[in-house]
Formats: C-alpha cells, structure tokens, sequence
C-alpha cells in the first residue's frame, strides 16, 4: 500500500480537492486500492514523509529536509502542467 501525504497550508481546503483529482487519475491508471491518502498542513508534512510516506504532493511550497519524493499539486488546481505532475506521481508510486 502506497502512502501518499496531501499538504495544503491548513490541511482542509485545497488538499481535499487535489486529493479527489489524485485519486481519479491513479484509479484510473490501475491503483484503485492500492494507496492511501492522508491530509494535513504543511507544517505536519515533513512529520508524515519522515513516518514513511511514499509521496508528498503539496499546495504551498514544501518544507526543506524531505525524506520522501515530492510533487507539486499546484497544477492539480490551475490545469498548467497537470500532465506532467500526473506522470511524475506514476513514476515515484512505479517504484
């Protein structure tokens, strides 16, 4: 099981809605069941990654000392290079 941690600036509002758009694409690309997403703020992020996440996608710039890989989920919000985000999530959850 893939544990992919989902940051915004207070954990509630713009992680809920890239969360959503995460888990469409990755059910559509055959993950259905195979990952989990936890929310939380930015401030908790490098908590969680240090906890043994796979992934962190955050909307706010990322904490520094990450031990997990990380995405950017701002074009999850604006459309602008959604794409490329997309298969940078299915290439880091490959591995």
């Amino acid at each position: 099981m893939k544990k992919i941690v989902l940051a915004c600036g207070a954990g509630a509002a713009t992680s809920t809605l890239v969360a959503q758009k995460v888990a469409t694409m990755l059910d559509a690309n055959g993950y259905a069941g195979k990952y989990e997403i936890v929310q939380c703020a930015i401030s908790e992020a490098k908590d969680a990654c240090d906890e043994g996440a796979d992934l962190l996608i955050a909307t706010t710039v990322a904490p520094e000392g990450l031990t997990c890989p990380y995405v950017s989920g701002i074009p999850f919000l604006t459309g602008m290079g959604a794409a490329q985000a997309q298969q940078q999530i299915l290439d880091i959850l490959s591995k």
